[in-house]
């Protein structure tokens, strides 16, 4: 296992340079001179050139990146050209807000997903299987936008209740913060909830027909010990698989729910940057998400060891 982690860490160091050129080539491809837009349409091209010299914009790309790059491994990762903030702290700030978000609405997408799925995997092809699997392609097919924008106007016209615009961290008042990460949180887990239900009836579908699954029965075992002590262990690992994916893609792909319910997440935090040209904050930003969602799947390979121990790396 020690030389295993070593190597997937080894193995991270490549991946992060590529996305970390990938971003910073075509950001620099994008229209739009971060000089010209932080003076303005009245600036005249002296003042602009003399802007971009010292925000460093003169220079080649190549020695752009050479001394970006430079900072990440002091981690340094640069300044705001718009605000002049330190960008790491301002990153590590949004990111708690936006992983509250998304521990809220993975937990949510997993209490709907995971019993319904057993539930219609068990009764496959019956009435409440076919309902099921109606509301799982609802909910994969309406995007998430559509549903905030629908609990928002319901919640709005018919309980006249809008969520608190001041967010507020679980550690320090649990039961304000719930009333801030609700509305979005169950926007994030309906969509969840449509992906993990789908794997979670597949997978117990082949599990239910194993020949252990039979000897269980055959046994005596009632149907409650058979499903959740024989079958939901041996069908976990495509379940955490998907669920870990979904966790690295809402970490870095909450920006419209944070956008609809005025967030002040990473996501929005980044898309600001795009905004406003800012290249630092929005080259950070998506390398940070980068690299959490690479440490992610890592902890996901990890958890098929503890899940099924025939696994070995």
């Amino acid at each position: 296992m020690g030389s295993y982690l070593i190597k997937r860490i080894i193995s991270l160091i490549p991946i992060l340079v590529g996305i970390s050129i990938l971003v910073f080539t075509i950001l620099h491809l994008v229209p739009g001179d971060p000089a010209s837009i932080m003076l303005g349409t009245e600036a005249t091209p002296e003042a602009v050139a003399v802007l971009r010299a010292e925000m460093g914009l003169d220079k080649p790309l190549i020695s752009q990146y050479l001394h970006w790059a430079g900072g990440l491994l002091q981690g340094d990762f640069g300044v705001s050209v718009h605000t002049g903030e330190e960008i790491l702290p301002q990153i590590l700030k949004r990111f708690l807000i936006t992983l509250q978000l998304t521990i809220m609405g993975v937990v949510i997408g997993w209490i709907l997903a995971i019993p319904f799925g057993i539930l219609s995997a068990i009764r496959s092809h019956s009435k409440t299987d076919k309902v099921i699997r109606i509301l799982t392609l609802l909910g994969i097919s309406v995007p998430n936008f559509a549903i905030g924008t629908l609990l928002l106007l319901g919640l709005s016209l018919y309980f006249n209740w809008f969520p608190p615009i001041d967010v507020v961290h679980f550690w320090d008042d649990p039961a304000e913060a719930f009333k801030v990460f609700i509305l979005p949180a169950v926007t994030m887990g309906i969509v969840v909830a449509a992906g993990v239900m789908r794997m979670t009836r597949s997978a117990f579908m082949e599990t239910m027909d194993k020949d252990f699954i039979r000897t269980a029965r055959a046994k005596g075992n009632s149907q409650w010990t058979v499903v959740m002590g024989h079958a939901l262990r041996n069908s976990s690992i495509p379940i955490v698989t998907i669920a870990g994916m979904q966790i690295g893609y809402l970490l870095g792909g909450s920006v419209i729910v944070e956008q609809l319910f005025s967030i002040p997440g990473l996501g929005q935090y980044v898309l600001d940057g795009i905004y406003q040209r800012d290249y630092p904050v929005v080259q950070g930003g998506v390398l940070f998400v980068a690299l959490v969602f690479v440490l992610v799947n890592l902890i996901i390979d990890l958890i098929y060891t503890w899940i099924d121990p025939r696994i070995k790396y």
